[in-house]
């Protein structure tokens, strides 16, 4: 059997038991297809107690839904990973609840504006033809390691305001911060090198400061809010670095994990990436597509600051808690047939990007980069084939992906 063959064959097959369930996020199997378990999950314990991490899960799309949308109860203030770095416990976006998030939010949303993205497409696209040039030139290679996470790293280090040299060391800086050997359930990446990415961006704000006025008109993340600041809205330096720090690390762990499991949507299923290759109007709908049926944020943390109920449990005030999107974007009850990827779906009111005051704040980016990047690939690589079986998936419980991911055409 082939690759691509037990790849089909293992997608959304059922356990061999669910009646003695007991969730492994360490487990191969877990870690190569979640979405069985997202079902037992769902089906039988849709709020199942991880007594080892005193953990509740919460996988079905209502329950997710009204946790993202309810920070009164699901609060982010102890961080949205299970163990939040501290610095960004308190300073970030994602470790903040209204009124203070949205007072956050509003600021920086300018610095990732449409227009700011714009002007990061052309250079982008030059870099993905020369790295597609390359990668043809050898008739293959790591599309994620060669090909996507470089670009996406150097694109999400110039949205932040970062030069061109900065940006190169930023992105280096990500690389090595996003530690695969570090635990499936703990801080994302590791603690040193996130100290490293943190005072880095630090001093980048400092050594600006001066040079930024008020009324700027520069639209990069950076001036955006130092001129905030200085029209007197409540950031600190330390603020402004911890959310360059997210942009940064969260928005790579999300993106670059997403365009490998595009290109293993689109290989799974080769008359939609035929179809794809010959269109590129159908782009944005795999993108769409993928976004739910393999979502590679698959679940945040939370802290719950009342009592709730979830299927009929009560899940006491102080518990934590994760709140799975990925088995949320399966769930039978929300959506017809979700294990079946389709491009030609249906817009669905899927949770890939999150919901609530927490809504991603990147998928504008993300989105119009991974257009940018597969509109320059697909026509240089063609009918492209992958190479499962000398791949490397992440092993991390928030993020769904690939490390290393052989391609050859």
């Amino acid at each position: 059997m082939s690759a691509y063959e037990g790849a089909r064959l293992r997608m959304n097959r059922p356990l061999a038991d669910s009646q003695n369930f007991t969730f492994d996020p360490t487990s191969t199997d877990y870690l190569d297809d979640p979405y069985p378990t997202f079902k037992v999950l769902r089906d039988r314990h849709p709020a199942y107690f991880l007594d080892e991490h005193r953990l509740w899960l919460i996988t079905r799309h209502a329950d997710v839904q009204g946790a993202l949308t309810n920070p009164a109860v699901w609060s982010s203030s102890r961080g949205n990973v299970v163990i939040d770095a501290a610095v960004r416990v308190g300073r970030t976006l994602g470790t903040l609840d209204p009124p203070r998030h949205d007072q956050l939010r509003a600021v920086v949303n300018k610095g990732v504006s449409p227009a700011r993205v714009r002007t990061l497409l052309g250079e982008t696209r030059e870099q993905a033809r020369e790295r597609a040039a390359a990668l043809a030139a050898r008739r293959g290679g790591d599309i994620v390691g060669e090909f996507g996470r470089p670009i996406l790293n150097e694109t999400l280090a110039r949205l932040i305001g970062l030069d061109a040299e900065d940006a190169r060391r930023g992105a280096q800086l990500v690389e090595t911060a996003l530690d695969t050997s570090a635990a499936v359930i703990g801080t994302i990446g590791n603690a040193e090198t996130s100290t490293r990415i943190y005072e880095f961006l630090l001093g980048q704000v400092t050594s600006r400061e001066d040079s930024i006025h008020a009324d700027s008109n520069a639209d990069d993340f950076l001036t955006v809010l130092i001129s905030a600041k200085k029209r007197g809205a409540p950031l600190s330096n330390e603020e402004i670095a911890a959310n360059m720090m997210t942009v940064l690390m969260a928005g790579s762990a999300s993106v670059v994990h997403f365009f490998g499991n595009l290109m293993r949507a689109l290989w799974l299923h080769p008359e939609q990436k035929r179809a794809v290759c010959a269109d590129k109007a159908l782009i944005d709908p795999a993108i769409e597509e993928t976004v739910r049926w393999d979502t590679s944020t698959v679940c945040f943390a939370r802290h719950l600051l009342a009592d709730a109920e979830v299927a009929g449990v009560r899940i006491p005030q102080g518990s934590r808690a994760m709140v799975f999107l990925a088995s949320a974007n399966h769930d039978e009850r929300a959506f017809e047939d979700p294990g079946t990827f389709n491009i030609y779906r249906k817009r669905t009111r899927h949770l890939g990007f999150g919901a609530g005051p927490h809504q991603c704040l990147g998928s504008y980016t993300a989105w119009q980069v991974c257009r940018a990047l597969l509109e320059e690939l697909l026509p240089v690589i063609g009918d492209f084939e992958l190479d499962l079986e000398k791949s490397v998936r992440t092993k991390f419980i928030m993020f769904r992906g690939f490390q290393v991911l052989p391609i050859h055409f």
